[in-house]
C-alpha cells in the first residue's frame, strides 16, 4: 500500500460523484415534467383553436343553407352551442362539452353601418344582412378557465 493513497479518500470521491449525478438527474426530471406540462397545455390550445374555427365554418354552412331559417332566427347576444344531430348542424342554448373538456359558444351580434357603408361600433344604421359572429371555446386549466375566441363577419349571400 502506498503511503500517499488513502482508502477513505476513494469513498469521498464516490459520494461526491453520486451527489453530482443525482443533482443532474433531479434537474433532468424537473425539466422533463415542465416540458410535458407545456406540451399538454399546447395541445389544449391547438384543439381549442380548431374547435373555434370549426364553429365559424359551421355558421358559414348554416348561412349558406338558409340565412332566414338559420341565422335570422337566432337572437343577438345569446350564447349558442352547436350540435350535429340527424346529419344536420343546429344551434342550441343547451351547454355542450366536447371531449368532456371544451365548451364552444357562438354569439351573434348585430352590425351597424355609417352613411359610407363602413361598419361602426356605435350609431349608424342596422344592416340586416350582416352579423358579427364570435366563436368562443373555453376549458379548465388547473383552477383557471382559459378561452380562445375568433370573431368574424358573415353576410347574407342569398339573392332573395
Amino acid at each position: 500500500m502506498d503511503k500517499n493513497s488513502s482508502p477513505g479518500l476513494t469513498l469521498v470521491e464516490v459520494m461526491i460523484a453520486t451527489a453530482i449525478i443525482l443533482t443532474f438527474l433531479v434537474a433532468l426530471i424537473g425539466t422533463y415534467n415542465t416540458f410535458m406540462k407545456m406540451a399538454f397545455a399546447s395541445t389544449d390550445i391547438v384543439k381549442a383553436a380548431y374547435l373555434a374555427e370549426e364553429g365559424i365554418e359551421v355558421v358559414k354552412f348554416l348561412r349558406n343553407s338558409s340565412w332566414e331559417g338559420n341565422i335570422l332566427t337566432l337572437s343577438p347576444e345569446v350564447d349558442y352551442n352547436l350540435t350535429f344531430e340527424n346529419n344536420l348542424w343546429q344551434a342550441t342554448t343547451t351547454s355542450i362539452f366536447i371531449d368532456g373538456i371544451f365548451e364552444r359558444k357562438i354569439i351573434f351580434s348585430e352590425v351597424y353601418r355609417d352613411p359610407s357603408a363602413q361598419i361602426v361600433s356605435s350609431g349608424g344604421t342596422l344592416d340586416p344582412d350582416t352579423r358579427m359572429v364570435t366563436a368562443i371555446v373555453s376549458w379548465k386549466r388547473g383552477a383557471a378557465t382559459t378561452t380562445k375566441s375568433i370573431p368574424t363577419y358573415i353576410t347574407n349571400l342569398s339573392e332573395d
